[in-house]
Order: structure tokens, then C-alpha cells, then sequence
């Protein structure tokens, strides 16, 4: 069996040391001892299987707790009437499709549609593995790779176990296998769904655009009606401020010109031992290494995608534009708000 290096595109999506298997999962049960095999194995070796997803359809119904579960993990819905919630809450677990749900993450990372399975190790920054089963193998031979890949990179998946933060697991989400959902994960139910109520909704809150507040104090930037926070670093607290003083935005060969307002944001908010070393955000001004500048904003994205939820809700707040052309945050200043 052989694994090899795989797109990062999905790191904001899984936890680090954390496994996916990508497969069409038919609804007679014949991958079901596949599945348990493979979810054995990764708890032996101290991960998880984070997808298929493994949960009930009670964690759907019209509850109390089941509203308050989802809003949490899709805190976009907040920005809808409450019985829209209802409806698209409702919904989700009737209209999710495993089958579109695994073509849309072997479209994302490029992987082989017509394999049949893509076993992949999330390992956190550069260290994306996959390994590809064209043919569909004995459930010992999932265990196997598992075994497999521990044991030759036991080092760098224990570093990366060490590394991860596991939130505390909420009474609804332990009852109905739900524990650990991230996020973004949970978004991926909402995008691999084919109810007409859950695709007419969703169409409508992809033009709903939430109040961000900023604090200099905090280096937070807070989602208003959706209630989540996102926390940034001094560096790229200082830019993207920068970014959301600069309207119009900016290429990355004209940045040097607008350096002085990082480098006003970044005094604001930097310690007293701090405040004289500007090597940080200067760094991200260096035009011969965009490096630290890509660096910067790609942290950014990552926290204000795993905060929001979606890649697609996440777009207006992000740092983003073409090649050779302007970088720049499209929200309307007029929703944005400031404390020091």
C-alpha cells in the first residue's frame, strides 16, 4: 500500500490526526463492516474517523436542543427568521446525500472519482496523506493501512495528537454521534443536501451579510447576529485591518505603500516588550518573499472559515482577489464596527 502527499485544501475542515474515508456508501449496510473496522483502528492508534459521518436522525428533529445544536455548529442560520431555522433544521437530516457529500471532497482535494476509496490522514500544515484503493479491498486491509502508516511516521502523528485541542463534548452531541462535528463539516450536510427547502434557503443566506465588530483590545473580530468570534495573531490582526482601512484594496506589489497603517495597527495592539520589534508585520511587507504575507492571510481565512462555518459564507470577510490584481475585503464598511 503506498500513501502519498495530498492537497491541503481541506486542513480548515478536519481536525489534525484525524481520518476520511472517501466512498460511496450504499444504504444496504454492506460497507457497515468496513466502517467499524476502520473506526476500531483509529481509535486504537488514538485518532478518529471524522467521515462517513456516523450519527441518528434524532439530532434533527424539532427540539429545543436540536436547534440550539445546529445553530452552534451553523452559525450562518442565526441570520435567518427563526422559523426558517426550523425548517431548514428540520430537513437536513432527510435531504443529506453521503454519496454527493464524498464527490464533493474528492472533487476539492482532485482525487480519483472512480477509485473506490480514498483513505486520507490529516496531519495538520503539509502533511496531507492519501492512500487510494482502486478496487474495493478486505476491511483487514483498512486496519492494515492504518497500522501502516502509524508505523512509519509514528513521529510526526504523535507530534500532531499533541497538538490538538479537543472541544468539550455538549450532552446532545455524545448522545447522537455528533460529538467532535466541526464546523465546517457540518456545513458540508448543508451542501451535500438536495431538500428543496434546505437549497431554496440556502440560496437566500448567501446574500445575508452579518455585522462584523473589530477590537484592537481583544484582537477579535466578532460576528455579530451570528454570535462567533474570530481571534487573530498581532500580525494578522494589523493587516487585515490595514486591509479593511484600504477600501479599494491593493496588489501585492503596491502593499509597501500602505505599510504605515499595519504598522499603526500593529503598534495599537502589540505589548509594551513588543512594541519596538516590528519584524513581524514588516516581514510581511518584504516585496522579494511574498511568503510571510501568504502566510499571514492564509491564517486568517483558516480562523474566520472555521468560525463562520463555510468557505462561501466566509468570502465577503476574507482577504482575497485575482492574481496581479487588488487584494482586498469586499464587505460594505457600512456593516463593520470598532473599539480599541
Amino acid at each position: 500500500m503506498e500513501f502519498r502527499r495530498a492537497s491541503d485544501r481541506l486542513n480548515f475542515f478536519f481536525d489534525p490526526h484525524s481520518w476520511v474515508l472517501l466512498v460511496d456508501t450504499p444504504p444496504d449496510g454492506s460497507l457497515d463492516s468496513h466502517l467499524q473496522v476502520l473506526r476500531t483502528a483509529c481509535k486504537h492508534w488514538g485518532s478518529k474517523l471524522e467521515f462517513p459521518f456516523q450519527f441518528d436522525a434524532q439530532a434533527f428533529e424539532n427540539t429545543q436542543e436540536a436547534h440550539e445544536f445546529w445553530l452552534q455548529k451553523l452559525p450562518g442560520l442565526r441570520l435567518l427568521h427563526y422559523r426558517k431555522q426550523d425548517i431548514i433544521i428540520s430537513d437536513l437530516f432527510d435531504g443529506y446525500d453521503p454519496q454527493r457529500a464524498n464527490l464533493l471532497l474528492r472533487r476539492k482535494l482532485l482525487l480519483d472519482e472512480n477509485a473506490w476509496a480514498h483513505l486520507i490522514h490529516f496531519g495538520g500544515p503539509q502533511n496531507t496523506i492519501v492512500c487510494t484503493f482502486q478496487t474495493k479491498p478486505e476491511p483487514r486491509e483498512l486496519r492494515e493501512a492504518i497500522a501502516h502508516y502509524h508505523n512509519n511516521h509514528v513521529r510526526s502523528a504523535i507530534q500532531q495528537s499533541e497538538m490538538v485541542s479537543h472541544p468539550i463534548a455538549s450532552p446532545f452531541g455524545s448522545q447522537h454521534g455528533l460529538t467532535e462535528l466541526s464546523n465546517p463539516s457540518a456545513q458540508l450536510i448543508l451542501e451535500a443536501n438536495h431538500a428543496s427547502s434546505v437549497t431554496r434557503i440556502m440560496r437566500t443566506l448567501r446574500h445575508e451579510l452579518d455585522r462584523i465588530h473589530v477590537s484592537h483590545y481583544h484582537r477579535t473580530i466578532t460576528f455579530v447576529d451570528m454570535g462567533v468570534v474570530a481571534y487573530l495573531s498581532p500580525q494578522c490582526f494589523a493587516l487585515y485591518c490595514m486591509y479593511l482601512d484600504v477600501v479599494d484594496g491593493m496588489t501585492n506589489l503596491n502593499r509597501d505603500a500602505h505599510k504605515h497603517i499595519a504598522i499603526d495597527h500593529y503598534r495599537r495592539i502589540a505589548g509594551r516588550m513588543d512594541a519596538d520589534d516590528l519584524s513581524p508585520i514588516e516581514n510581511c511587507f518584504n516585496i522579494r518573499d511574498d511568503k510571510p504575507l501568504r502566510d499571514a492571510v492564509s491564517k486568517i481565512k483558516r480562523e474566520i472559515v472555521s468560525k463562520v462555518g463555510s468557505a462561501d459564507w466566509a468570502k465577503p470577510y476574507l482577504i482575497a482577489g485575482r492574481n496581479g490584481q487588488n487584494k482586498r475585503i469586499a464587505i460594505s464598511r457600512d456593516l463593520v464596527t470598532y473599539t480599541d
